[in-house]
């Protein structure tokens, strides 16, 4: 049963880890505009936060099922850092925007290689973790 008190602190928790991934997310974004937007259509900050999410989703899942950490920990990294570091309604936005600037090849690479590369990305460091031992 959830009590008043484990919700506050999830949210806390979702809050504080939230806070983390936007501002990184911010910083990927800033970082990457200036190397590749104005180049290439190809909306490269969202694809690198959306491959690194994943490989950081596979990667916690397994390593807090190997080591039975905390729901706090899943919540605050997961639920919290990950949900605010990768954009996938962001990434959906960028496809639409490139169909709409008639950039049809760019629109289905952005999702050829953001959906392969995030279940790659997944997969790998799931299969990396597994390995470590």
């Amino acid at each position: 049963m959830i009590t008043t008190k484990s919700l506050w602190l999830d949210i806390l928790l979702v809050l504080a880890g939230g806070a983390l991934g936007s501002v990184l997310r911010y910083l990927v974004a800033r970082l990457t505009y200036h190397h590749h937007e104005t180049t290439s259509p190809f909306p490269w900050s969202t694809f690198i936060v959306n491959i690194v999410g994943c490989l950081l989703v596979g990667f916690l899942v397994m390593r807090f099922q190997r080591n039975n950490f905390s729901s706090v920990y899943r919540i605050f990294f997961i639920t919290g850092f990950l949900g605010a570091f990768t954009t996938f309604s962001t990434f959906s936005l960028d496809t639409m925007n490139l169909i709409h600037d008639g950039h049809f090849r760019t629109a289905l690479m952005n999702v050829l290689a953001s959906t392969l590369g995030g279940i790659t990305a997944v997969i790998t460091a799931c299969m990396q973790d597994l390995s470590c031992d």
